[in-house]
């Protein structure tokens, strides 16, 4: 995490996300207040104002996320394979087989949709489609692939935004979320895009998934594990049968931050204990690809995370 992010992180973690960060939000003041001596300008979003700088994207729907370096396309993120995704400050090359990825970034938010598929088939995961579903139709189209399942990790509309295009698309894909989330699917206030002016709503559930659960789909087999505290419903997708381990974590956790716990069923303690409890015992080379921001591994957060690491402040 750069020194600039580190020198907000480090504050007492509870306090960081349970007071500043939702005080600024909730009155709809800048955010330059956070970001201290970065040199920002605004970003109009609905009815509140966010602080982008220039080289610099704050986060605003999850932590405090590695920075966007400017002139990084916002669309596609693409590669051909796992072995083309760089770890994190780790200087080498993910070697995953059986396993491609793609990653479409949604502008508004950064936030990431990912696409997995198996070599060979031309059925696929959709993980948290976003706000941009034109780009993720487009990448689908040209990798001529199909859904066989949208998972959601989470309610929140910036991972939920793309749910109503892919469906209308694909009409026999499932819609699949942890089962204490569906109700904000149809909830722009529980969905929280009641907060930017908009009233998003989902197609319901097909299926919901609990603590535990497995679920197969396009070939894959998957691990749902609760881990309420961003959301209270929050569930991540652990890829089973891969080496090193895959885990799709929604905003549980970031490179360097973790989600927000200060909206309405937020919960700093349970998130962090989630994290500890049910993430960290993961093989240190387990790949944990999040809602926002680069992809980082359970080693290095386990390390150096200033929110739920092992040297994390107040703690």
């Amino acid at each position: 995490m750069p020194a600039k992010y580190g020198q907000i992180a480090r504050r007492k973690s509870e306090d960081n996300h349970q007071s500043g960060v939702g005080h600024a939000f909730q009155r709809g003041k800048s955010w330059q207040r956070l970001v201290g001596g970065f040199s920002a300008g605004t970003l109009s979003c609905g009815y509140r104002t966010i602080v982008q700088t220039e080289l610099q994207c704050f986060l605003y729907q999850g932590g405090f996320v590695q920075s966007i370096r400017k002139g990084q396309s916002i669309g596609t993120r693409q590669s051909s394979h796992l072995t083309q995704i760089q770890r994190i400050r780790g200087g080498h090359f993910v070697d995953l087989d059986r396993l491609q990825i793609r990653v479409v970034v949604s502008a508004l938010f950064q936030q990431n949709t990912f696409v997995a598929w198996r070599p060979g088939r031309r059925d696929c995961l959709l993980v948290d489609p976003g706000l941009e579903p034109d780009q993720i139709t487009r990448l689908l189209d040209a990798e001529k692939l199909h859904p066989a399942a949208i998972l959601n990790t989470h309610g929140h509309s910036d991972h939920i935004g793309g749910n109503q295009a892919v469906k209308q698309r694909w009409p026999q894909c499932p819609i699949v979320i942890g089962e204490a989330e569906a109700g904000k699917l149809s909830d722009p206030a529980e969905n929280l895009s009641l907060l930017f002016g908009a009233r998003l709503v989902s197609p319901p559930a097909d299926k919901t998934v609990a603590d535990g659960e497995r679920f197969s789909a396009a070939g894959f087999d998957l691990k749902v594990i609760a881990i309420p505290g961003h959301s209270a419903g929050h569930v991540v997708f652990l890829v089973e049968g891969q080496a090193p381990c895959v885990v799709f974590v929604g905003d549980v956790i970031f490179a360097g931050s973790i989600g927000r716990t200060d909206f309405p069923d937020g919960d700093f303690a349970q998130l962090a204990a989630g994290i500890r409890q049910k993430l960290f015992p993961l093989p240190d080379d387990t790949i944990l690809l999040p809602g926002h921001g680069p992809e980082t591994t359970v080693g290095q957060e386990r390390r150096t995370n200033p929110f739920v690491g092992e040297n994390a402040g107040g703690s």
